[in-house]
């Protein structure tokens, strides 16, 4: 920008400023006032325990010594090359699942190992497409096809929530025997996108599970992985680092208009964040670079879809070996960094932590594990690490295919994909 518009810019920031109705301050105490109310009835989020907010020394819980799961601890993870397009309709995104261990003195032999995943979609009935598996001594992979399906400008996306999830759950499951300790998620404790997908389905719209059995295996997958740890006494932790969720919020504005509450203007009180992030930030606020601030547990109930609620797990009621899908119902926390102000959503099947003490143990379990790199825990990082796809091995990757010219988007930034999206293909997470 030039000085001229740059000038315009100040004085329009400026008018935003001055009619803004709360400081930083000011709305800090009024997130705080309607954080309270979340113990209300109502909503499809719940407290497990009265809705607080607290703060704990970060060198406390670095000593903590009532952990009773230890080390190690493991992190799954899974880096994509984002979906590759090409000038023929070819669609093709891989992705690289890892899983980091961090403890000292841990066998990391594990970490040898790892998963690939490519997911290639092309309509041309003269492709001779088709699965293949492929391995050395450490990595498998395989080439999967996906379903043919109507054009859409979302079928990108779908390419690449189909390869990530793919290669994360074989790889977890294939290795949730040796694990003897938590397992860390980078992300949803589900694979969100696709039981979205096995949702809709069940309400008759289409998506790739009516013809394909990749979605199925992804969501088993999990499941195995999570009653297997749950038999050995380890829990399996989420842990999402940025989010557009607004469950904690449309909780809220139902629990409000419910239990008709009156604010100062003798209407319901706004709210006015648009996502859950931006208002537990402004109630875990604080100044102190020496503590971490967190809040207490939540569940999130049930999941709309297409205008009807639905247990997340319902579609595998019969493959849920510890309890009706109410059991796995996604158990969550917040916690607020101290150096970047970032906050952490930490999320784990209810039935790991179906009593106070258990809820409590690991709550600073990852607290601990959070004070220890004012971070993501270290088997995360390490995952991350060790998975990463590199914009260079994107690049490298994408040469390696001879026969269709690559389809440069120079749109990458999304600036107008958003205008052909039906608000049902996005799926909070």
């Amino acid at each position: 920008m030039d000085a001229d518009a740059l000038g315009i810019v100040r004085e329009m920031f400026a008018h935003i400023d001055t009619n803004i109705p709360r400081d930083v301050t000011s709305q800090s105490e009024y997130a705080r006032e309607l954080f309270d109310r979340l113990a209300l009835d109502g909503g499809r989020v719940s407290a497990l325990d009265d809705p607080s907010y607290r703060k704990t020394r970060i060198d406390e819980l670095g000593t903590w010594t009532g952990d009773p799961w230890g080390s190690p601890t493991y992190g799954l993870d899974a880096s994509t090359t984002r979906p590759l397009e090409f000038n023929n309709g070819l669609i093709v995104d891989t992705a690289y699942a890892k899983i980091g261990v961090a403890g000292a003195n841990a066998d990391k032999r594990i970490e040898d190992s790892g998963t690939i995943e490519t997911v290639v979609y092309l309509a041309d009935s003269e492709s001779t497409l088709h699965p293949q598996q492929f391995e050395t001594d450490h990595v498998s992979g395989e080439v999967v096809q996906f379903p043919s399906t109507n054009r859409s400008a979302t079928l990108s996306k779908s390419v690449a929530t189909a390869a990530q999830g793919l290669a994360e759950s074989s790889h977890v499951a294939a290795n949730v025997d040796a694990f003897d300790g938590v397992l860390f998620i980078d992300g949803a404790v589900y694979p969100l996108g696709v039981l979205y997908w096995v949702l809709l389905d069940k309400v008759g719209r289409t998506t790739p599970v009516g013809t394909w059995e990749k979605p199925d295996e992804i969501v088993r997958n999990y499941i195995d992985v999570i009653d297997t740890q749950y038999e050995k006494g380890f829990p399996v932790v989420g842990v999402v680092k940025t989010s557009t969720i607004s469950q904690l919020l449309d909780a809220l504005d139902d629990k409000l208009a419910e239990n008709d509450v009156v604010g100062e203007r003798g209407t319901t009180p706004d709210v006015p964040w648009t996502r859950d992030h931006q208002f537990i930030a402004e109630v875990l606020r604080d100044e102190s670079l020496e503590h971490l601030t967190y809040t207490s547990w939540f569940v999130h109930e049930q999941a709309p879809v297409n205008g009807e609620a639905f247990e997340l797990l319902e579609p595998y009621r019969d493959d849920l070996s510890h309890g009706a899908p109410a059991d796995y119902r996604r158990a969550f926390f917040y916690v607020r960094l101290p150096k970047t102000g970032g906050v952490l959503r930490v999320e784990t099947p209810q039935l790991m932590i179906a009593d106070a003490e258990t809820r409590d143990e690991l709550q600073y379990k990852v607290l601990k594990e959070i004070a220890q790199t004012q971070d993501v825990p270290r088997a995360v990082k390490r995952a991350d690490r060790i998975a990463r796809v590199s914009p260079e091995n994107r690049d490298t990757i994408r040469d390696f295919l001879t026969t269709a010219d690559y389809a440069y988007d120079y749109n990458w930034d999304g600036r107008w994909n958003d205008i052909e999206q039906s608000p049902e293909t996005q799926f909070q997470q």
